[in-house]
């Protein structure tokens, strides 16, 4: 008991850093020897609607100065109780200058219109992935595998806080989008919304995977609590935010970039860079 009050006292103490809602640029380095030059990523995950300064200005900017080869939207960027307008700047915005791929996360599909959010998103030129493939090129000519599921609430039977059982549908989405990638030579990424799916992701085969919805537990102490409680995962949940290996497979979980609903106590809304190389050019 006498620790956890003198960790309360110290985090009342650093009360300013402690909920600093100022933006982290988080940047992860993963080898892969199917690639022959490094690829640069951008992850957004959990927007939730929240707003970076007048026109997205703040996070716009973050983004471009990293100079991604693509953006991955991975969920929840928009919120179902917030206004949609700070989401479609940043979209609008993004997919002007970047390529960029999306999936849903539960909050779309909670605000009840997640097919009409996905046609306006994929009016501004994003690709709009639900359980389907897309193959990157870049400007070197090195292509990239990009899989993407829809959010398992879509199909409704899959509680936010309960978790499974999984929808037969979403498993299809998954299952097809494995077999896809497994028949190219391209590096594979998935993007799914949800960290907790673990099981399912380590049998699927891609070289990588980039998710959220943890928004990094909420609540972190450096060096002791990692994250305090997550949907689907509960009290100190293992896939927080960070990276994990599941087999041959490395799962990337973005903490997120929500700052409108729960305080976030030392856990900065983040965007999330990743390269991609040759062991050897890391």
């Amino acid at each position: 008991m006498l620790i956890f009050m003198l960790i309360f006292a110290a985090l009342l103490v650093l009360c300013p850093l402690a909920l600093s809602r100022r933006l982290l640029v988080r940047r992860y380095m993963l080898p892969c020897q199917k690639c022959s030059t490094p690829a640069r990523f951008a992850v957004i995950a959990d927007l939730h609607s929240s707003l970076y300064g007048e026109g997205q200005a703040a996070l716009i900017e973050a983004v471009r100065k990293e100079a991604p080869d693509a953006v991955f939207l991975v969920g929840d960027i928009v919120d179902d109780r917030r206004p949609e307008e700070p989401a479609w700047m940043l979209l609008q915005a993004l997919a002007a200058e970047f390529p960029c791929y999306y999936v849903s996360g539960n909050h779309e599909y909670r605000s009840g219109c997640c097919d009409a959010i996905k046609q306006t998103i994929s009016g501004f030129g994003v690709t709009v992935l639900a359980g389907q493939c897309a193959t990157l090129t870049l400007a070197n000519g090195q292509a990239f595998c990009i899989a993407g599921v829809d959010d398992p609430a879509f199909w409704g039977g899959y509680s936010t806080y309960g978790g499974y059982p999984v929808p037969q549908e979403w498993s299809a989405q998954l299952e097809f989008c494995a077999a896809v990638a497994q028949r190219t030579s391209a590096c594979s990424i998935l993007l799914s919304h949800r960290p907790e799916l673990y099981a399912p992701y380590c049998s699927s085969g891609f070289d990588f995977i980039f998710s959220g919805h943890a928004h990094g537990g909420q609540v972190r102490i450096p060096g002791i609590v990692n994250g305090l409680f997550a949907p689907c995962q509960g009290w100190f949940p293992k896939y927080a935010g960070g990276s994990y290996a599941l087999g041959e497979t490395t799962l990337i979980v973005s903490r997120g970039l929500c700052r409108n609903h729960l305080p976030r106590v030392f856990n900065r809304p983040e965007l999330v860079l990743v390269t991609i190389a040759p062991k050897n050019m890391l």
